[in-house]
């Protein structure tokens, strides 16, 4: 597994891009407005097919999921948030990164969406470009969840809907780091693929297709330009997601990496249901200990591994060490940050309903999350 800097370890980089957008909150755990909460890809590394084979060795493909929280999600099902995820490819053996890493010196990252091929975005959603930016999928994020966005290709049929891409990432076929020279370091470390995350405050209906169109192609091209008229208007925020490339020289004794796993919340001891459900009911004002749940032991589910520095010489083998980052719509929550899966986090509930999202990273690209509901009178 490559080990970049501690900056980039996290895979996530939450960019607060308009004023009045994602910055206005009161602290790192409370959801008052739109945000990137995570960015995961399933699974976090992947190898190109001409690297190598057989069971040990990782797909060359990734599905891409987005964590988005919102306030109203505490009180609705409604969609309030749209995801569309770009993807820049670096060519094998280039260092220099991309316009992807530099996406904060644009005066709008939605301009990302005009170095697409409208074209390619359709024929091949998902499969990288080497050497430039390429069309991932669309998100539809709501209470539940982030899902595909299904649009109307004419907005006066209601059986007309299409259900586009959701986001996904495929290595280009010709893609290759076992080509590069011996002594390049990539052929140990790998290399990263960066997954732009573009969110905005606004609906399905806000960027289907104004009148009738023809066929999923044209609803994509008119939901990409849909999206990128509404970017400037509305509330919107950027999330920039490293998916690792293994390196063909990576010793087989460090396996790819998988993402962590975590089942649920407590909340003094009791499940909290996935949002949407009957929520727990809590005491306003009382505190009380929120744990994660993990499916097994958690010696059994951190994964041991190697590092080696910047030059590709090993440096030792250890078992990761997973944080774990907590989210609430409402009341006060002790640590936004918590560092075992064992230290309880104390809640404050607020009156109403509140959505805790709890994110587990592995610190090194890896995350899971999950998600519950209380309510306090």
């Amino acid at each position: 597994m490559t080990h970049r800097p501690v900056a980039l370890l996290a895979g996530l980089s939450l960019l607060a891009l308009s004023a009045g957008c994602a910055s206005q909150f009161e602290g790192p755990e409370k959801v008052k407005g739109l945000r990137i909460l995570a960015v995961q890809a399933e699974p976090p590394e992947i190898g190109a097919a001409l690297d190598g084979g057989g069971a040990s060795w990782p797909a060359a493909s990734t599905q891409v999921h987005t964590l988005l929280g919102h306030p109203a999600f505490a009180a609705d099902g409604e969609v309030h948030g749209l995801v569309l995820h770009l993807a820049c490819t670096t060519a094998p053996g280039d260092v220099a990164g991309s316009i992807c890493t530099q996406i904060s010196e644009l005066s709008q990252p939605s301009d990302l969406i005009g170095f697409v091929s409208a074209a390619t975005a359709c024929s091949d959603p998902g499969l990288g470009v080497s050497g430039a930016i390429s069309f991932s999928g669309l998100e539809a994020c709501s209470r539940a969840g982030c899902g595909p966005l299904t649009v109307l290709l004419d907005p006066a049929d209601p059986l007309s809907g299409v259900t586009l891409h959701a986001p996904s990432y495929a290595l280009p076929a010709d893609y290759s780091l076992a080509a590069l020279p011996a002594a390049n370091t990539q052929r140990v470390l790998g290399a990263d693929v960066v997954d732009v995350a573009l969110a905005v405050e606004a609906s399905p209906a806000e960027v289907a297709p104004a009148a009738a169109v023809a066929d999923p192609c044209s609803a994509l091209s008119a939901v990409l330009t849909s999206f990128q008229d509404l970017w400037p208007s509305r509330a919107h925020l950027a999330a920039l997601k490293w998916i690792h490339v293994r390196g063909p020289d990576m010793p087989a004794a460090s396996p790819p990496n998988h993402n962590p796993e975590v089942s649920g919340i407590t909340l003094a001891g009791t499940p909290l249901p996935a949002p949407g459900g009957a929520p727990v009911a809590a005491q306003a004002g009382r505190k009380q200990d929120l744990l994660p749940i993990l499916p097994g032991p958690f010696d059994s589910l951190r994964e041991t591994y190697q590092r080696f520095d910047t030059d590709g010489h090993y440096l030792d083998t250890r078992q990761e060490d997973w944080a774990f980052s907590w989210f609430v719509t409402a009341g006060d929550v002790d640590n936004a940050h918590t560092q075992s899966y064992d230290q309880p986090n104390p809640l404050k509930p607020a009156s109403g309903t509140t959505v805790v999202w709890l994110v587990v990273r592995d610190l090194r690209g890896g995350m899971a999350w999950t998600a519950g509901e209380l309510a306090a009178p």
